[in-house]
């Protein structure tokens, strides 16, 4: 057994946002922000309306590219790459309102995800060669299996337009996840969930984080992000007004004045 006196090294980190801002015209979205995510964490980032939130997942996803600091992924810097570049390195999101193909079945939903880890284009299509055959018959069974994960496999062959809302949160989450994330980022996933939904929810994010996927989340449900987060980013008018586990940011008067207006 080792010596309990001995500093364990912290583990390393999977995604690093050092000193970044963006703007847009005059107004100051992002200034100076930074983060630090460990792999195999659930990394929460709250604060009111405004307070630059998806700017910072937009920024970390490659939507927008950072006027300054540096967006670092398993150690490597990433800002200004495309977004389809940082799918491909295993970095996946969903938004705040639900992007789907609606014409489409809910199992080709995740099919569309999976289409950037298969390696049939569009010769491959066009031949119908076996192996083409093979890789489309094992993206199904991937496709179905992650249904079966969010609890969808039942709704595989309707439309995904004609699923109920929250139903259709769950399947934008299947679809991320069928690219093989090993980061994913979730913008207010529970918007316009019941808490039964909620709940649902909760758990199954909790067993995206079993499978080795770390989580970052928006989210305004502060009972779900006090729940299951193990550490929360505060932003307020653009800035880090605090950052800690949720026992700390519960008790942080400065967190506690930018929600309710006045210091405790």
């Amino acid at each position: 057994m080792s010596d309990p006196s001995e500093k364990t090294p912290p583990p390393p980190v999977l995604l690093g946002v050092e000193s970044v801002s963006r703007s847009f015209g005059g107004i100051q979205a992002l200034w100076q922000v930074s983060l630090q995510v460990r792999p195999g964490t659930i990394h929460s980032v709250i604060g009111p309306n405004g307070a630059g939130k998806t700017t910072l997942f937009n920024v970390i996803t490659g939507a927008y590219k950072p006027d300054s600091g540096r967006i670092l992924y398993r150690g490597e810097e990433v800002q200004g790459r495309k977004v389809h570049e940082l799918v491909r390195l295993g970095m996946a999101r969903t938004f705040q309102n639900v992007e789907l193909f609606g014409s489409m079945s809910v199992l080709e939903n995740v099919l569309v995800g999976q289409h950037v880890r298969t390696r049939c284009g569009f010769l491959g299509a066009v031949g119908r060669w076996p192996w083409v055959k093979r890789e489309e018959a094992e993206a199904r069974r991937k496709g179905m299996e992650l249904l079966e994960f969010v609890g969808l496999e039942e709704f595989a062959s309707q439309r995904s337009e004609d699923l109920p809302f929250g139903w259709q949160r769950f399947l934008e989450i299947a679809r991320a996840l069928a690219t093989a994330p090993r980061l994913l980022l979730l913008d207010e996933p529970a918007s316009g969930l019941n808490a039964v939904e909620t709940e649902r929810l909760g758990d199954l994010l909790e067993r995206i984080r079993k499978e080795g996927i770390t989580l970052i989340l928006v989210e305004h449900d502060m009972s779900l992000t006090m729940g299951i987060s193990d550490a929360i980013l505060v932003l307020h008018q653009g800035k880090k007004l605090a950052e800690g586990t949720p026992r700390e940011i519960q008790s942080n008067d400065a967190v506690i004045a930018a929600y309710l207006g006045s210091e405790r």
